[in-house]
């Protein structure tokens, strides 16, 4: 357990400097440009925010998992109680339901 905890950790760590990274990346660039200038720099400002949004949604799973972990009720799927196994928790150390109850979800979803 304690490895996983030092790896969220580490990784909450990285997330929070490129968050703050590209928070103080995010100014204005000057006026003046062409339309084809515009819209490059409309479509860079997009990926920014997308990539900005994936790594903050990342960045609170990890929050959260930290959080379970304190509380004791990490690596215990969300849905059905069940322990999720340690390999899951190795792979993907933020995941909240065992597999059988994420394909259900992810099923659910998708319909």
């Amino acid at each position: 357990m304690n490895k996983i905890k030092q790896s969220l950790v580490e990784r909450k760590n990285e997330l929070e400097e490129q968050l703050a990274q590209m928070h103080e990346d995010q100014h204005p660039e000057p006026g003046g440009h062409d339309v084809g200038d515009q819209a490059i720099s409309s479509i860079m400002e997009n990926l920014r925010n997308s990539l900005q949004n994936t790594e903050l949604s990342e960045y609170n799973r990890i929050v959260n998992a930290l959080r379970m972990i304190e509380e004791g009720t990490y690596g215990i799927c969300i849905d059905c109680g069940k322990n999720i196994s340690v390999k899951r928790l190795e792979s993907y150390p933020n995941a909240t339901r065992c597999v059988v109850c994420q394909e259900a979800f992810e099923e659910m979803a998708g319909a």
